[in-house]
């Protein structure tokens, strides 16, 4: 079921590639993928202050292309891997390279740049906003592994026809994406779903209303329902999608949290110290400029795993 063929993985001098190599690669041979590996030549890995003659740039570079052969010689034993270069490491240049390869998924290590302990930088979410396939940020500090993947769904109900289209195809990518790789390294699904009951703070707190205990809890509880309800027509969905012995094979677990999804999913995947969230990053529909969405992006600051991110079809 993996559909990726055309692989990129980004190199980065700054943090520990290892890892995220061994995931491409391990990835591209379970879906006999073409993996290239990107390396980026920026001021970060030759500062251009330090005046260098240009015989001690070319020998420099020269040093750093020996160096990187080296590391995909030694990753190449059960793949061919080809080389690219560029000479920046900005998103936008990255994303250009990607558009002219015809990529078709992103995997990179995690550039936290020291920011309030948010694992994703600002190169980082530009890869999440603008790139046109999707990215998986891999943690490169993170060594635990528990073998969980959390597949992040959204089933609530409250937009527009086409938008809640938009977000059932997005919805099943995330489950597809999910199970191929935690198929591929042996590890469970935990279909995530977070739902509230909108108006409950206002009902139980304002001095303007008055609702009783009961109605209240009735109207909690008919949110919960139809949460429910949604959440059931989605597995049905999965089911028909995908071969139930797949399913049994990733030991699928349904899990349906109260609560607001920018804290509820990011403290259950470090509940359950999950290695990977597969989630969807869609904007509503119809508003410009908005290319992430705002409880997306709010969710991926707070999350410290590794994430694959994906983006609408056409995107």
């Amino acid at each position: 079921m993996l559909t990726y063929k055309n692989i990129l993985y980004v190199y980065s001098d700054s943090v520990d590639n290892q890892q995220g190599l061994e995931k491409a690669v391990k990835l591209a041979v379970a879906s006999n993928a073409k993996l290239t590996v990107l390396f980026t030549l920026s001021n970060d890995t030759l500062p251009e202050s330090l005046g260098f003659h240009q015989a001690e740039i070319n020998n420099f570079i020269s040093q750093k292309e020996y160096e990187r052969d080296q590391v995909l010689l030694a990753l190449s034993h059960d793949i061919s891997i080809e080389k690219e270069t560029i000479l920046s490491n900005s998103y936008l240049d990255v994303i250009e390279k990607i558009k002219l390869l015809n990529i078709d998924l992103v995997i990179k290590p995690s550039e936290n740049e020291g920011l309030l302990s948010k694992l994703f930088g600002s190169n980082d979410m530009g890869f999440l906003r603008q790139c046109p396939c999707p990215v998986w940020l891999v943690n490169a500090e993170d060594k635990a592994h528990s073998n969980i993947v959390i597949a992040a769904v959204d089933v609530s109900t409250n937009h527009p026809d086409k938008e809640i289209e938009i977000r059932h195809q997005l919805n099943m990518a995330v489950v597809k994406s999910a199970v191929s790789l935690a198929q591929a390294k042996g590890a469970s699904v935990h279909l995530v779903s977070v739902w509230a009951a909108k108006y409950e703070h206002t009902l139980r707190h304002s001095a303007f209303l008055s609702k009783s205990q009961a109605d209240v809890e009735s109207y909690i509880s008919d949110a919960k329902a139809l949460h429910e309800r949604n959440f059931s027509l989605l597995m049905a969905d999965i089911e028909q999608a995908i071969e139930q012995k797949l399913l049994t094979s990733v030991n699928l677990q349904q899990v349906s949290i109260k609560g607001n999804p920018r804290e509820a999913l990011p403290n259950y995947a470090k509940e359950v110290n999950a290695d990977l969230v597969v989630m969807g990053t869609v904007a509503r529909v119809g508003i410009p400029g908005l290319l992430i969405g705002n409880t997306a992006e709010n969710i991926l600051y707070r999350l410290n795993q590794s994430v694959l991110a994906l983006k609408p079809y056409g995107f």
